[in-house]
């Protein structure tokens, strides 16, 4: 996170519907606001319309002269915002003539990504986004079966978000791979007998065939070029192992193993009666001969010395020809399976293959390049996406995903497959709104998604049509465009329990809020989950760092965390710990080293100056926040000591 700069004035360039929504998401930052149009707009909110501390020049934000009015030369940030891509990037380059350090968010689309990432490179403290690829996130996760309210990948590791009961968290001090943390935004409050439930997060290998962590220092590594070469014994176990990932599974293909089975006993029924005069070798000679569609060649090689055909026998000569017409059609079975592939591979004329009838599919209609993301993500967890594209150009299809040209053919071929979600993702609300409606009644247990560009109040709208998933670009991407204009990163957007959460990736600087802060403290101070943290010196990042950890100067930690929670932090407003422990040694004999120890780490101080607090008498410890607290809680009722957390304001109260 940059270092805010003082009187700093963030200008929007382009008042649309999205230069709106940011202008109102910007306001309770309360930094300096600036905006610049071709003409006064109409004010889609009634907040901004009221809100009249927005200065608002009007002019072109292609000309100097314009911008200058508008205050961009002493601006921090420029958000250029307008419908058109092409104007956007040529007022991104006049902002950087007039302000060298301002940073600079530019709205773009998906075909002018290339362009957008070389002057990303070359003009440092530019960001060129394209709104609408930022809602692929929430839009996997919407279709995603499963009870996780969300799902996301970073750096190797599957983190899924569940709603669980509080009294079913795990504990504190539980260090497995697999261990939980409390998301504060999402935490639901019940009573004594109804308890609350937690939104939690938990991390997972997203390889489960991947290679044990590295060596710890100090342990040696023993290679010899014997063993740099797998024993011989094991190359069986791996032919069967190949053989198994890539010959089809007899139950859900019969007919292909029908088709094999039949051409080995051709071979082999051919090798036996072809051989009985010259051996095997002359018989397999013929056999292959044959099954390639030849027949003069070795039928001369079966007369031999023999005058006339008529001399082999009626019997041998008809198996003969028999062979050949069978060989002839293997042959031109393979010349159209090459063909095909060729067409495959030059010209994208691959035909989608006809599902199996007891798997489940995600079926994306329309979507372009926002559908070839929610398919790259949604394959990250193995599960099958289907295509529904007419207008190739724009789409990036996989290998691994059957595309139809249209939705007849799709219903067509999926009449007996199971969907698990449909994606409705093109430009026309109506027509993914018709093809919903239509689908929906196919399989009435999928969940649907519908993508709503230019809709704001996107949610009600979902309820209104019957417990459909709509999901406004405008919203999802306005976040992550406020966020991006402050100097962070935005990994991933999407939507949990009616809000829209963000992962965001900073980067330690000096003067940095989050600088000489502990993980605790970051998490409990300004409402986020760490997720993870690469330390200046270390080249793997930690996936859910120790809650001790102190931040320093070039770490990069990663959050989940929404616009509120990032609007604290770029406000410096943290909030004092509010959790205390009461604790008593109600026995002495359970007092050890390590207790003190243990009190040391988490109150501050040496394990020595701990013995007053296990006197025997009840004790409260200073404020503490709330995951300090709880792991604090855990180790001491490991060791025998009565204590209970008690919260500070209920005391105050």
């Amino acid at each position: 996170m940059e270092p805010p700069a003082a009187n700093g004035t963030v200008v929007i360039c382009g008042l649309g519907l999205l230069g709106q929504t940011c202008l109102l998401r910007l306001l309770p930052f309360d930094v300096p606001l600036g905006c610049l149009d071709l003409s006064e707009p109409p004010w889609v909110h009634p907040e901004l319309e009221a809100f009249p501390r927005v200065p608002l020049t009007i002019g072109d934000m292609r000309r100097p002269s314009d911008l200058r009015r508008a205050g961009i030369a002493e601006a921090r940030a420029v958000l250029l915002l307008s419908s058109s891509s092409s104007a956007n990037l040529e007022a991104a380059l006049q902002v950087r003539l007039l302000n060298p350090t301002a940073r600079i968010v530019v709205r773009s689309s998906s075909q002018q990504v290339s362009l957008g990432a070389l002057l990303e490179q070359r003009l440092p403290g530019m960001v060129v986004l394209d709104p609408l690829l930022l809602t692929a996130g929430a839009i996997s996760q919407a279709l995603r079966p499963g009870r996780q309210q969300a799902c996301l990948s970073l750096d190797g590791v599957i983190y899924e978000l569940v709603n669980v009961p509080t009294d079913q968290l795990a504990q504190p001090g539980d260090r497995r791979w697999q261990r939980e943390r409390i998301l504060p935004v999402g935490t639901v409050s019940g009573d004594g007998k109804n308890p609350g439930r937690s939104l939690v997060i938990s991390a997972r290998d997203q390889n489960p065939n991947r290679a044990a962590p590295s060596r710890q220092r100090g342990q040696l590594r023993v290679t010899t070029a014997k063993l740099a070469w797998p024993p011989l014994r094991t190359w069986p176990g791996r032919i069967g192992s190949w053989l198994r990932q890539r010959l089809p599974d007899a139950r859900q293909d019969p007919l292909s193993w029908t088709a094999g089975l039949a051409l080995l006993l051709l071979l082999v029924v051919g090798v036996l009666i072809f051989g009985s005069g010259g051996g095997w070798r002359t018989g397999l000679f013929v056999t292959l001969a044959l099954l390639k569609g030849e027949f003069v060649d070795p039928l001369n090689v079966l007369m031999g010395n023999k005058a006339s055909p008529t001399m082999l026998g009626e019997g041998l000569t008809t198996l003969s020809l028999i062979y050949a017409l069978i060989g002839t059609l293997i042959t031109s079975a393979l010349v159209a399976i090459i063909l095909e592939w060729l067409l495959t591979k030059r010209l994208g004329m691959r035909q989608p293959s006809v599902p199996r009838h007891h798997s489940s599919h995600v079926l994306l209609v329309e979507g372009g390049e926002l559908a070839a993301r929610v398919a790259a993500e949604l394959r990250k967890e193995r599960i099958s996406v289907l295509r529904i594209q007419q207008a190739r150009e724009g789409a990036r299809d996989s290998d691994t995903d059957p595309v139809f040209p249209s939705v007849e053919s799709a219903l067509k071929a999926l009449r007996s497959a199971n969907l698990g979600g449909i994606g409705l993702l093109s430009e026309d609300l109506l027509a993914n709104l018709h093809i919903a409606l239509t689908l929906q009644h196919r399989w009435p247990q999928a969940r649907v998604a519908l993508e709503a560009r230019e809709v704001s109040a996107a949610e009600p709208l979902g309820d209104l049509l019957g417990g459909m998933t709509v999901l406004s670009a405008i919203d999802l991407s306005a976040d992550a465009i406020v966020a991006t204009a402050f100097g962070e990163q935005v990994v991933w957007v999407g939507r949990v329990q009616d809000r829209t959460l963000m992962l965001v990736r900073y980067r330690i600087e000096p003067g940095d809020t989050l600088l000489g802060l502990t993980i605790a403290r970051i998490q409990n101070g300004y409402d986020v989950t760490a997720i993870s943290l690469r330390r200046h010196n270390h080249s793997e990042p930690k996936s859910m760092p120790s809650l001790d950890l102190v931040l320093a100067v070039d770490d990069e930690l990663v959050v989940l965390a929404s616009l509120r929670s990032l609007r604290r932090i770029e406000r410096g407003r943290i909030r004092a710990p509010e959790w205390s422990l009461r604790l008593q040694v109600r026995r002495a004999s359970i007092v050890g080293f390590e207790t003190q120890q243990c009190l040391a780490r988490h109150l501050g101080g040496s394990p020595g100056s701990m013995a007053p607090w296990l006197d025997g008498e009840s004790h409260l410890t200073p404020p503490l926040d709330l995951d300090l607290a709880r792991q604090l809680e855990y180790e001491l009722l490991r060791r025998g000591i009565f204590c209970e957390l008690e919260s500070l304001s209920r005391q105050e109260s």
